[in-house]
């Protein structure tokens, strides 16, 4: 029984200091645009990325002949969809 009330205590608390995770997905046009995640390649869209909520979340966009696009991740929904500008 102590063990349970143990194993209990430890669940719910854990639930605190667990990061809360979220999936976004990102799409651009044209696709195929480098993905960085808070410095880190993640991959070329259309891509799917988990982030902690709780910390602060950039994803920089690139793609050759287009504009690198910066965006904040504060407060966005499940989907993201960038349009990238062509580079003069």
């Amino acid at each position: 029984m102590k063990n349970l009330v143990i194993l209990l205590l430890i669940s719910a608390l854990s639930s605190f200091v667990s990061p809360a995770m979220k999936t976004v997905f990102i799409k651009s046009d044209p696709a195929g645009a480098e993905v960085i995640l808070n410095g880190y390649f993640v991959g070329k869209t259309p891509v799917e990325i988990k982030i902690d909520e709780k910390q602060y979340n950039f994803i920089s966009l690139s793609k050759s002949g287009y504009k690198r696009q910066r965006i904040e991740l504060k407060g966005v929904g499940k989907e993201i969809e960038v349009k990238l500008e062509k580079d003069l």
